[in-house]
């Protein structure tokens, strides 16, 4: 007789089903001879850089990170001045926001709702209970606090959380605004897989919304300034108005919002 076990996950996320990632053959395949050989990757034990956000990350208690994220803050959060984190946990990463963001409202969402004792108003550090893809608790949020030009996604690391709470909250982000998105590797984690679509292949879906104009052309002369065959209008999704420029780190992506609604190309000849 066959013996079943039914695993409870104890911590969030629940994850009801789960899809392993079977994408590793085809990326090889896709690679090539050349880039797809097998070689060793070693552990990094060598002493961290001593930066201003590393000083502050070892000082800082009850906050997980993977080291390689520290200078991809420091590269994005430059005008953090209200900012939204999606996962708050045991609070650590609040108080790390706090010191190395002084002037910079914090806002952290979680659906654990011990995270609310993290809450510190006087500090300008607020916490809200709620799940990251309940979209009216998101609009509350935003009722409440106004529009964000920052949001870092440190959630529950599932890609149905990760792109719901994206959806929304990257329409209503500030011009000029910056979504983090980290721990994207436990995408590909089977534990964490609740659907087949990841936030990598999302990603894809954004860069191809980024070149949504060109799917409407068949010819450079339709963005080419002076011609005859120019178009003057092209029907878009409205992300390509809005999706200035991504980037893909280790475990992190990035999408900048443009600081105004973007307009067609156009190509020059001299």
């Amino acid at each position: 007789m066959l013996a079943f076990r039914l695993v409870i996950q104890p911590r969030f996320p629940f994850v009801a089903r789960r899809y392993a990632y079977t994408g590793r053959q085809k990326m090889l395949q896709a690679l090539g001879p050349d880039l797809s050989r097998s070689v060793t990757m070693t552990a990094d034990d060598s002493v961290p850089e001593e930066t201003s956000i590393g000083r502050i990350f070892e000082g800082t208690h009850d906050v997980h990170k993977l080291r390689h994220y520290l200078p991809i803050y420091e590269r994005v959060l430059t005008n953090a001045g209200k900012m939204l984190e999606i996962g708050v946990d045991r609070g650590g990463s609040l108080e790390m926001w706090r010191q190395y963001l002084p002037e910079t409202t914090i806002v952290g969402v979680d659906i654990n709702p011990r995270a609310a004792q993290y809450d510190d108003p006087d500090r300008r550090i607020h916490v809200r209970i709620g799940d990251q893809t309940n979209t009216h608790f998101l609009q509350a949020v935003l009722d409440e606090f106004g529009a964000f030009d920052t949001v870092l996604d440190d959630g529950g690391h599932t890609p149905k959380q990760m792109i719901s709470s994206f959806q929304y909250l990257f329409p209503r982000l500030k011009a000029g605004g910056v979504y983090v998105v980290e721990d994207v590797c436990a995408n590909y984690w089977t534990s964490y897989r609740d659907q087949p679509e990841s936030f990598i292949d999302f990603t894809r879906w954004l860069m191809d919304a980024m070149h949504a104009p060109y799917m409407r052309m068949n010819s450079v002369f339709q963005i080419m300034e002076g011609h005859q065959k120019r178009l003057r209008h092209v029907e878009v999704p409205y992300a390509a108005t809005i999706i200035d420029r991504i980037e893909v780190f280790d475990s992190v992506v990035v999408i900048h919002r443009a600081d105004e609604s973007k307009r067609l190309p156009r190509a020059a000849y001299q």
